[in-house]
């Protein structure tokens, strides 16, 4: 699964370096600056209230059958991103992380993995948190713990792990020696098979600043594909296939939706969640929130679950007629594809499948391609097919590229999905669209290779 670099290299060395230079201002004007507001790498502060609560912001969501286990599926949500070196960041104690499964496709869970926290050690000496803000309270601690728990309607909730490692900040060799040792302690094997990593990592994230500019704001920017060199802290999963597929059966359900969701210990702030906590934070397909979404609603939805988009009237309208189709297009040389978006609503709300009378003639990833499933509700999740064999070279662009187990079928760590929700946005694969509005032959600039093995993602760096 590691990230594949362009073999003519040598040859184009010197843009490369200018590439880079490029890629890291605009990380840090558009990623980071206020002057066109916040943007974001997929859902990295996706919407007002997770650009202030920073602990609760789910930047990315990854599903994919594990290539080196493909009885397994690894399922991995990011959090707290943009992470400055040499600064401690955590988990929110008062909070509660969870991913969810929807096997049946009714947008409701069909199981639920719950992380909550709670700090342990030493207290950071000012020193070493210095003056810049970070994302805890001032006497945040090096470590924490998590307890992890499984939720299934109509059952007790389970405690899968009680006091696991928390795998910190990589704070230096003299605050945090021998990291790899940490990052091994932090792999924890569950009752009944699979494992759960749970701490910091190098934010896997990486994309075409082209795709990123003209996808978030219309604009025009070279050709530059670069990753976000910072880091996340990360929650991930490697699961036997039974274990999510409905009558744990997963040869006739192969296909499950995947969402992450945050809430909080309740702030006032918007949001729905249950007893005294409320959601504020909800990821499934990278770019749908800000892309899709409109401004003023972007928050409302984070606090929604996949069970209330078919009628919630906000959803759906969306997704059948998006306002940043109208502004991408013309700038990126494109024709506006006709609305209702029947080809959107296949791609985020119901999956692909000949079953439906969508325009993407593919039984590929949606729920009713389950033997025991009879109908399904729009509904926005990833959704993953298991049963698509592991693609020996994966394609960067996923189903696009002709690669049947990349995005939207899932997502892997290697798959450029700014630039298929920008090729998507402007028609594919229902139409023509505009296959050629990013350069495919340039180089992936990565910070960190990704690793063969769970939980995937690269040692959390030290940039400085």
């Amino acid at each position: 699964m590691r990230h594949t670099r362009n073999p003519n290299r040598s040859g184009r060395r010197s843009w490369i370096t200018v590439g880079v230079a490029s890629a890291a201002v605009l990380t840090a004007t558009v990623l980071l600056g206020p002057a066109m507001a916040p943007g974001t790498a997929t859902s990295h502060w996706d919407a007002p209230n997770t650009m202030a609560n920073k602990q609760i912001d789910a930047a990315d969501l990854y599903a994919f059958t594990s290539p080196e286990k493909p009885d397994t599926v690894t399922i991995i949500a990011n959090y707290v991103p943009f992470q400055f070196d040499h600064k401690p960041y955590q988990f929110d104690t008062n909070a509660r992380y969870e991913i969810h499964v929807d096997n049946t496709g009714t947008g409701k869970p069909a199981v639920t993995y719950r992380w909550t926290f709670r700090n342990k050690g030493l207290p950071v000496p000012s020193f070493v948190r210095k003056r810049e803000h970070q994302a805890g309270p001032v006497d945040s601690l090096v470590e924490q713990s998590f307890t992890l728990t499984r939720l299934r309607p109509g059952k007790p909730e389970e405690t899968l792990i009680k006091d696991g490692y928390v795998a910190p900040t990589n704070m230096g060799s003299l605050v945090t020696p021998n990291y790899g040792t940490l990052r091994r302690k932090a792999v924890l094997d569950l009752p009944g098979g699979g494992k759960v990593f749970t701490g910091t990592a190098a934010d896997p994230f990486f994309g075409d600043n082209k795709a990123v500019m003209l996808l978030r704001f219309g604009l025009p920017f070279p050709d530059i594909k670069t990753g976000v060199p910072m880091n996340v802290n990360a929650i991930a999963l490697q699961l036997p296939k039974s274990e999510l597929a409905l009558g744990r059966d997963p040869a006739a359900n192969p296909v499950i939706g995947v969402w992450t969701t945050a809430a909080r210990k309740s702030t006032g702030l918007l949001g729905s969640g249950s007893g005294d906590y409320k959601q504020l934070s909800r990821l499934g397909n990278p770019n749908y929130n800000e892309v899709i979404i409109p401004k003023q609603s972007r928050d409302r939805f984070n606090g929604t679950m996949p069970g209330g988009d078919e009628n919630g009237g906000m959803v759906v309208p969306a997704t059948l007629d998006p306002e940043q189709a109208k502004v991408v297009a013309p700038r990126a040389g494109a024709t506006t594809p006709a609305t209702p978006r029947k080809d959107l609503e296949e791609i985020y709300l119901t999956g692909l499948t000949t079953r439906r009378d969508g325009p993407i003639k593919e039984d590929l990833n949606s729920q009713l391609l389950n033997r025991d499933v009879s109908g399904i509700q729009r509904a926005e999740e990833l959704r993953l097919n298991m049963s698509t064999p592991v693609t020996a070279k994966p394609h960067q662009y996923g189903y696009l590229g002709g690669d049947k187990q990349g995005y939207p079928n899932g997502r892997r760590l290697t798959d450029d999905v700014v630039t298929i929700n920008l090729r998507m946005l402007l028609g594919e694969p229902a139409g023509r669209g505009k296959p050629d509005v990013v350069d495919e032959n340039n180089p992936t600039f990565l910070t960190q290779p990704i690793t063969d093995s769970f939980p995937y993602l690269a040692l959390p760096g030290v940039i400085a």
